[in-house]
């Protein structure tokens, strides 16, 4: 179960020691909210940042590491190399058995959804026996230095590739079913479509009451519109085309959604494209680990709206994980 709780409430509400926080640097300032919230009660950091980060993200590393006044560990990825990347985060798995006692909490806000299932996958396998809270810090505003009508927070894909640990399991005998979790960036959902051309594909919505915002909900409805009337006029492409709807806010909900509209079509190869909320990243990461044969893709932008992404809300979502349970 998540709750969504004011960032000046979130100390009080955890109403735990903190024995580790795990944040990742980057060009959104949204990465610096949970940890000037929670920072006092924090015992052990640990900051991630894509080693060819640019100058915003450098400069908010240097502000993350002010704001928790103490020593921490950085811990590098890169953006291009999973398989580094995986790498990378498993080293963070000795502090976190070494952690003092208390809560794992990982700020998913401006992790890459590839990067943060990378990392779930990680900690599933690991099985370790801690208490791990996950973070979410809304946004107020997207795309805050264009018009309404122009937002943008990527541009072109470079790649779409299987995210390593959810490789899946597929038969050349089946069709492919294709699952789209559809947000802000239409660009890259419809050419994720163009790239795998299923026989079945689902667009999912966020629901109104399981949005992070009205504002967004309206905003990604005008998206997956344009998604739809996309798709629409190559309906002789897919033999059967679906919507759903998922939650934006509680991954253990959205993981039970895929999960079901995964097993209408079981004779299908299944591949999930999750372009919303890290919450629901969260959600389609749950699901895969209970369901192998789902395979879980990412497509790589090109450029992204560094200078005006987003502005951060007052409000986080907060929800936490029991790893030895989802196996």
């Amino acid at each position: 179960m998540s709750q969504k709780i004011l960032v000046s409430d979130l100390e009080a509400k955890l109403g735990e020691r903190i024995g580790l926080f795990i944040g990742m640097a980057s060009f959104e300032s949204r990465c610096l909210t949970i940890l000037s919230a929670i920072a006092k009660n924090v015992d052990n950091f640990i900051f991630l940042k894509n080693k060819n980060a640019g100058d915003l993200a450098n400069k908010n590393l240097q502000q993350m590491k002010a704001i928790c006044g103490t020593e921490s560990q950085l811990i590098e990825l890169d953006l291009d190399k999973p398989t580094l990347t995986a790498d990378s985060l498993q080293r963070s798995l000795t502090f976190i058995r070494q952690a003092s006692q208390g809560i794992i909490f990982i700020d998913t806000t401006t992790f890459t959804h590839e990067q943060l299932l990378i990392f779930l996958k990680v900690l599933s396998e690991a099985k370790v026996d801690r208490k791990f809270v996950f973070g979410y810090t809304g946004a107020e505003e997207y795309s805050i230095n264009s018009e309404p009508e122009n937002v943008w927070l990527s541009r072109g894909v470079s790649q779409i590739r299987s995210i390593l640990g959810f490789p899946g399991k597929f038969l050349p005998s089946r069709k492919l079913h294709l699952i789209v979790l559809v947000g802000f960036e239409h660009e890259r959902a419809k050419f994720v479509i163009e790239q795998f051309e299923p026989q079945i594909l689902t667009l999912g919505l966020c629901k109104p009451s399981q949005s992070i915002s009205e504002s967004h909900h309206e905003k990604n409805q005008k998206f997956f519109e344009e998604v739809k009337k996309f798709v629409d006029v190559r309906t002789s492409i897919y033999s059967e085309i679906d919507t759903f709807e998922f939650s934006g806010t509680d991954p253990f909900l959205t993981s039970q959604e895929i999960l079901h509209k995964i097993g209408m079509s079981k004779t299908y190869n299944t591949v999930i494209c999750p372009m919303n909320t890290k919450i629901s990243t969260v959600g389609v990461g749950l699901a895969a680990i209970k369901d192998e044969t789902i395979q879980v893709c990412y497509s790589r932008a090109i450029t992204y709206n560094e200078s005006g992404y987003s502005s951060p809300s007052n409000q986080v979502t907060v929800f936490a994980v029991n790893f030895l349970q989802h196996q």
